[in-house]
């Protein structure tokens, strides 16, 4: 290639291109940008960015994100209530500390399940040998089975109730999140709880494993990336 093309350089290949780590040093031409980046992520401030397309916002909204400290990054899990099942309990912790709880809530549930197994046999073989002794063995079988499928409704709906929901997790991020939001609409920004068809009887999903984080919810502590914001509802560019 030419001299002029280079500036000067003498490169063979594209391996002899020196690129920076930081996404943020690897913009060209747009200083006053990169500058107005780097002092929004220490000062956690918004940014508006407006430019024609192909200048770089979003490899700027995705270099600032490589600026904010993991240190803040948090993990938010949902409980089950089990005074009001329709308000499940929000719970806040640093990054990677989420799954921890959730696993630990899951063998404290499965010890518990054994434990009630356990429990429900020596029962059944209770009432088995009672039924045969008094002559009502048949009796006793009908008993058994119908304990049994007891057990079974109860148990996946205990652990259920017991395990809380990891619904945002940022174990073994290197940098804060990056969502890119663009077009979305005010469930998937906001959040929702998912509709279950078996609202009762006992069949029910829990309220709290139902709920589903919105892109804010997921960015936090990152960066939440919106293109061509003018598309959104004025009610959602307000806010």
């Amino acid at each position: 290639m030419s001299d002029d093309l280079l500036g000067g350089l003498e490169l063979k290949t594209t391996n002899d291109v020196d690129v920076p780590e930081l996404l943020i040093d690897q913009v060209i031409g747009q200083e006053h940008a990169v500058e107005v980046i780097k002092k929004a992520a220490k000062q956690r401030r918004h940014v508006m960015l407006i430019g024609t397309p192909g200048t770089g916002k979003s490899m700027l909204a995705k270099s600032m994100a490589e600026l904010l400290p993991k240190e803040e990054l948090q993990d938010i899990l949902i409980y089950h209530n089990s005074e009001d099942p329709n308000n499940p309990t929000v719970r806040v912790v640093p990054a990677g500390e989420g799954e921890q709880i959730v696993q630990s809530h899951k063998m404290e549930a499965r010890k518990r399940s054994q434990m009630r197994n356990m429990f429900f046999m020596l029962l059944v073989l209770g009432i088995v040998v009672f039924a045969t002794i008094q002559g009502q063995w048949l009796m006793g079988i009908i008993a058994a089975l119908l304990l049994l499928i007891l057990l079974r409704q109860i148990a996946p709906r205990e652990e259920m109730m017991m395990v809380p929901k990891l619904l945002v997790s940022n174990a073994k991020k290197d940098t804060g999140q990056y969502i890119d939001a663009t077009g979305a609409h005010a469930g998937a920004l906001l959040g929702d709880v998912r509709h279950d068809p078996f609202q009762s009887g006992g069949l029910e999903t829990p309220s709290h494993d139902r709920v589903e984080a919105g892109a804010i919810h997921k960015a936090h502590k990152g960066v939440l990336f919106i293109d061509e914001i003018n598309t959104l509802h004025i009610e959602s560019q307000q806010s």
